[in-house]
């Protein structure tokens, strides 16, 4: 082989060698942005769970914190309405209520549930569901319109928001204390 061959093929190998390098850093370079943009949004997504977490479990606590107001106070609002010192029948009173709380229940339930994951979701429905039986058993009482009102049901029904309600901060802790990974987010979506 003459100098020049060796030259031209050195050249040649140099060339395709530097060619090699570049492409493996570009790719190298797009992984890494790309591993920092998950993570970043990796972290952007876990803020605004926890925001909206927060909220909800606040109205939801309100919200049955009224509904156990309305339900230890019915009595005292059944007499007085009918000896003529309230203006308002409880059980419109309590209609109300109850369309007041579930709007403002569902605003921050559908926030939550746009949020996820997965897990997050099927404890939401859990609370929905608990949600519903305690509308129910108040439903239910409004149309008896008893004077000595039976609230044997209540008290299951509010045990179970409960569980509801510790079930759904357990799967939000779960979901919070993961922290963002360059390979996104992928546990609890198999769920």
């Amino acid at each position: 082989m003459s100098d020049t061959a060796a030259t031209i093929f050195t050249a040649i190998a140099g060339g395709l060698f530097a060619l090699a390098v570049a492409y493996i850093s570009y790719r190298a370079g797009r992984r890494q942005t790309t591993d920092q943009a998950t993570v970043e949004h990796g972290q952007w997504l876990r803020g605004q769970r926890q925001q909206g977490y927060l909220t909800f479990v606040d109205t939801w606590d309100t919200t049955v914190e009224s509904l156990q107001g309305l339900q230890r106070s019915w009595e005292a609002r059944l007499r007085a309405y009918e000896e003529g010192g309230r203006q308002e029948d409880p059980a419109e009173e309590s209609s109300r209520l109850m369309r007041d709380a579930w709007r403002a229940v569902r605003r921050d339930l559908e926030r939550v549930e746009l949020l996820g994951p997965q897990r997050i979701n099927f404890a939401l429905r859990a609370m929905e569901d608990a949600f519903r039986e305690m509308q129910d058993v108040i439903t239910a009482q409004a149309m008896d319109e008893a004077t000595c009102p039976h609230w044997d049901e209540w008290n299951p029904v509010l045990a179970r928001a409960n569980l509801a309600r510790f079930n759904f901060h357990a799967a939000a802790i779960q979901t919070l204390r993961q922290p963002p990974s360059p390979e996104g987010e992928s546990e609890g979506l198999e769920e």
